[in-house]
């Protein structure tokens, strides 16, 4: 990487010297008062927010347990682009890591926007072994090479990441709400095409 020049106080450090891989496990996640369970199946791609999780009182075997504010990343075909910050205490599966700063050189709140580079994809799908179900491992994600910023500036950088992806989370709900908006006009207007009168009232109440 040296062919690069960085700005001032940025310098080259490996994924392993700043990320530490939690191996924290819990055989009886129900004893402890976990409720929540996840797995690769509720992670979305490209979505930081869990959305979707299974209940321990149903029954699992997974014991990888996470706690708010770690960063989950879906080893097995990484090219699908899952990770994700826990939000809530849980298990997951073996086939999802479980990230979090080694130590305060590197602020969590940027953690889970570096592994969503497309360099970090690239070196995770690249270093992955298997053909049907390939996956990476954690000695090869931690020999990841990037440019960390100092601490200011990492702020900054995750502030206005963090403020864009709230921006797509409020299109993509305005967007289903419209969706929902349009389809109940629809069965209004099927169901009784001549009550202008409340279809309009629908709409007014369900805009707000």
């Amino acid at each position: 990487m040296a062919e690069y020049k960085l700005k001032p106080s940025w310098h080259w450090v490996s994924f392993g010297d700043v990320v530490k891989l939690n191996a924290d496990r819990c055989a009886n996640p129900a004893a402890v008062g976990i409720e929540r369970y996840v797995g690769l199946e509720h992670i979305e791609p490209e979505d930081l927010r869990i959305r979707r999780w299974g209940l321990v009182e149903d029954g699992t075997t997974f014991t990888n347990r996470f706690r708010p504010g770690q960063v989950l990343f879906g080893k097995r075909r990484a090219y699908q682009r899952k990770v994700a910050v826990a939000d809530f205490e849980g298990v997951c599966s073996s086939d999802i890591y479980v990230f979090e700063p080694k130590d305060d050189r590197l602020l969590p709140e940027l953690l889970p926007f570096l592994c969503q580079t497309e360099a970090f994809y690239a070196h995770a799908v690249g270093t992955s072994a298997g053909s049907l179900s390939p996956r990476t491992n954690w000695t090869q994600l931690a020999n990841y090479e990037f440019a960390l910023p100092p601490l200011e500036e990492q702020r900054r950088i995750a502030d206005y990441l963090s403020s864009l992806s709230q921006l797509k989370d409020s299109y993509e709900t305005a967007h289903a709400s419209s969706t929902q908006l349009i389809a109940s006009l629809m069965t209004s207007l099927l169901d009784s095409p001549t009550d202008m009168t409340r279809v309009r009232s629908i709409a007014i109440s369900e805009l707000g």
